[in-house]
């Protein structure tokens, strides 16, 4: 557990004295940081919600502190927080209500007794502590607090809470912690002190919580919200490897998880005071079975990119901020053949390919005045040395734009995401400053993918934001797109016009085919990632992504055994 150092942050200025029960708990906790309190949102009457459920702390607790507990036979029946979606129908909008287990001045007490002997054990043994052992040798020098029953030591419910605290506040990120932990949430934005901590859930959209900096008490004190706000966006950014301060307010980095975050520092920039978006990261990619799945694409367009990209087609998925468009690309990737090398390129680390031979680069700031600066660019260059077959930048939005068509021009294959709405204003954002890619390059990308996020009407007539896929264009010349598939809004349907595809059947007349040949391949594999969708063992597997890249890679070897492998298992 080499990362608790981290994690703890600076604990020497904790309890410069010994803790004694006989002290005010207030005065105990003013020795902490804050963003060790353990703090929750207030208590907040709930009259009506239309669903709740339970969050699973866990989830978000290193795997080694769960082996930790079972070997030193410490129960760990912790109680979890709590969600539900409230309604307040007179504004007719919904709530997140976050309700954590409640404390007690017998937790708050075990809990800094937990946190002095973590404090202890950190400056006396370094960095190899047992959190599990600190809780069980506190409970065993301190009476009420656990008893054994047989061999294992059974907390008190004081005990649980200060443990659920403990866990939540060394490993995550106090408060915010129960909203990272719940799969429901895609994203978490702090507006500022004042304002409330709101979430983007993937059934309710953007909706507030009950969780405001500018409001919270602990053992009726009032908190110094502007305090703990700053210390937890300055530990997120810590976490994130990067630094933000009065002098340089901006910062955005990727958590250890892989969750984005971007954030400002205090008023220098932000009106409303310290501001942070997180966006979480999916613990399983997405897959293209997924997409079809969800309506995203069909299963006709997914093996109509499919087999494009076996022709070695470049692509470029475009849609505004949230769209999805990573998702969409790194779906894409996954189809692509075992025996192609792979080189992505990205400002932060979001890709997540099965692919063998992928040689994954990041960019990097400077160090100082001594270090370099590496930037996207750069990268660009240095992957040409790689001796790819598809390099990959994870979005252009400046010089390496160029030096990426300038390889896709020399026959790489190629793929990006781009911010713009659709082909046309994609095409002139490419063409026109920063990027100044010459018109006669812009026919090098083959594929424009749009995605979007839009309102759609559900079959119980409610009005829900859904992603599609709602054009794929063909790019002859800077001017000239030829579109190969269209979305239905009314049907909430895809339709792929192969006839349509005069850039593949370019490519297919330089190997010898035709498109005839081409549209009744992409019709078995059409069918066979629909019959691949309702394979539940696939689709639900944890690593369903290296699943499906197995059965991508078992059609390309052996189609007509890979189909009734498929077609058996999707009976």
């Amino acid at each position: 557990m080499s990362a608790l150092p981290q994690k703890l942050g600076k604990l020497s200025s904790i309890f410069s004295k010994s803790v004694q029960q006989a002290q005010p708990v207030d005065a105990l906790l003013s020795r902490l940081p804050l963003t060790l309190y353990p703090v929750s949102a207030p208590e907040e009457e709930i009259i009506e919600s239309v669903r709740d459920y339970e969050l699973d702390l866990f989830s978000k607790i290193p795997p080694q502190i769960k082996s930790d507990f079972v070997n030193e036979k410490v129960d760990i029946n912790i109680p979890n927080p709590h969600v539900f979606i409230s309604t307040d129908r007179e504004r007719g909008t919904n709530k997140y209500v976050i309700i954590e287990p409640p404390l007690d001045q017998n937790s708050i007490l075990i809990y800094l007794k937990y946190i002095k002997e973590l404090e202890r054990r950190l400056l006396e043994e370094g960095k190899e502590i047992n959190v599990a052992n600190v809780v069980k040798e506190v409970s065993l020098k301190s009476k009420g607090i656990a008893e054994f029953t047989g061999n294992r030591l059974i907390l008190s419910i004081p005990a649980r809470v200060a443990t659920y605290y403990l866990l939540r506040n060394v490993f995550g990120f106090n408060l915010l912690t129960p909203l990272v932990s719940d799969p429901n949430i895609e994203d978490i934005s702090i507006n500022g002190l004042s304002s409330p901590v709101f979430i983007y859930h993937r059934e309710y959209e953007y909706i507030p919580t009950n969780i405001n900096f500018a409001k919270l008490s602990l053992v009726n004190q009032p908190i110094n919200g502007q305090d703990l706000l700053d210390q937890t966006l300055l530990r997120l950014v810590y976490l994130a490897g990067k630094t933000i301060s009065v002098a340089s307010p901006i910062a955005d980095g990727m958590l250890p998880e892989g969750d984005r975050i971007a954030a400002t520092f205090r008023r220098e920039v932000s009106v409303k005071g310290s501001s942070v978006v997180i966006r979480k990261f999916a613990g399983r990619p997405i897959t293209i079975l997924d997409l079809i799945i969800s309506g995203v694409m069909s299963p006709e367009v997914a093996a109509y990119l499919w087999y494009a990209i076996d022709l070695r087609m470049t692509f470029m998925v475009m849609g505004v901020t949230g769209a999805g468009k990573t998702t969409i690309l790194n779906a894409i990737l996954n189809l692509v053949k075992e025996t192609n090398k792979v080189v992505t390129i990205e400002d932060i680390p979001e890709l997540r390919l099965a692919q063998d031979n992928w040689v994954q680069l990041t960019a990097r700031q400077a160090y100082g005045d001594t270090g370099k600066e590496i930037s996207l660019m750069d990268l660009v260059k240095l992957s040409l040395r790689y001796r790819p077959d598809i390099i990959v930048v994870g979005e252009i939005r400046g010089a390496e734009a160029y030096v990426l068509f300038q390889a896709i021009s020399t026959g790489h294959g190629g793929a990006t995401t781009f911010h713009a709405y659709d082909i046309e204003s994609a095409v002139k954002r490419l063409m026109n400053n920063p990027l100044n890619i010459p018109q006669e390059w812009i026919p090098m990308m083959n594929l424009g993918i749009t995605i979007r996020r839009l309102p759609l009407v559900t079959r119980d007539g409610k009005i829900e934001l859904k992603r599609r896929v709602v054009a794929i264009d063909e790019i002859v010349e800077w001017n000239d797109f030829r579109r190969s598939v269209t979305w239905d809004p009314k049907l909430d349907q895809h339709r792929l016009e192969v006839d349509s595809a005069k850039v593949m059947r370019a490519r297919l007349e330089e190997m010898g085919k035709g498109l005839d040949e081409a549209s009744e391949e992409i019709m078995r594999r059409s069918s066979y990632l629909s019959r691949l969708s309702r394979i539940p063992s696939v689709v639900q597997d944890p690593e369903s992504y290296k699943l499906v890249k197995r059965y991508i890679v078992k059609y390309s070897m052996k189609p007509e055994e890979a189909m009734r492998e498929v077609s058996i298992l999707a009976k």
